[in-house]
């Protein structure tokens, strides 16, 4: 996903944000990811697949940075674990960005 998204990206300016994502599966009866998570969009909890993702956004630019599937049952990594991993990654990356913003389930 860097490989692509760098080009487009300026690493001194902008926003990072940290978000997560429920992809409802509601059908899965044994699918790999799917687990049951709270789904802001359908207010209760659903099966799904919980996404954590990383985008870089400036003006009406946005742009996709990393990804997490956030699967604790399998790594013991909470969400905020796996977001400030992909905040390590773009430091290492040499992001200064303007500000990070994320939801509150983040610490």
């Amino acid at each position: 996903m860097w490989n692509e998204a760098q080009q487009h990206v300026s690493l001194a300016t902008g926003i990072l944000v940290v978000d997560d994502s429920t992809l409802d599966k509601f059908y899965a009866k044994k699918m790999e990811l799917v687990t049951r998570h709270w789904s802001g969009k359908h207010g209760r909890v659903v099966q799904g697949i919980n996404l954590i993702s990383l985008l870089w956004t400036q003006g009406d630019n946005h742009i996709p940075l990393d990804y997490r599937f956030y699967e604790k049952s399998v790594d013991g990594a909470t969400k905020n674990v796996d977001g400030r991993a992909m905040l390590d990654v773009a430091k290492a990356r040499e992001f200064a960005p303007q500000s990070v913003v994320f939801d509150s389930w983040q610490v």
